[in-house]
């Protein structure tokens, strides 16, 4: 058994797949999963796990070069670039319209879906190289 990181084994397997400018999204219940896009569903409970939880432990384990989250997310949380950014603190963060985090997903090596019911909580996170 697997006693430190990510334990689930979908996870874990997801992470341990990305290269370089690979695409992962972390996303929100509400989020449409691309035909063909690897999903791990996450999702327990309304609002649980939320995106941002998910971030943190995946962060630990996946170097992030920089991450994208929705322009309309301003709307409902205005510091979504501090929250995340606190999380990724060596990433570049860039605000983009949803339609275009939805056109990522199609790129994306997998999505992670959470119970976040937080509207345009998603982020996408583009992976570096640890070297």
């Amino acid at each position: 058994m697997k006693k430190t990181g990510i334990i689930n084994r979908d996870v874990s397997a997801l992470v341990a797949q990305m290269g370089h400018f690979d695409v992962l999204i972390i996303s929100d219940a509400g989020f449409p999963i691309p035909r063909g896009v690897a999903c791990v569903d996450l999702s327990l409970a309304a609002g649980r796990p939320t995106v941002d939880e998910v971030v943190a432990i995946v962060a630990q384990e996946l170097e992030v070069e920089r991450f994208h989250f929705a322009d309309e997310a301003a709307e409902g949380f205005a510091d979504r670039a501090a929250e995340i950014g606190a999380l990724l603190p060596n990433a570049a963060a860039r605000s983009t319209p949803h339609s275009e985090v939805k056109r990522l997903a199609t790129e994306a090596r997998g999505i992670i879906r959470t119970g976040d019911f937080r509207s345009y909580a998603n982020v996408v996170l583009i992976s570096g190289v640890v070297y």
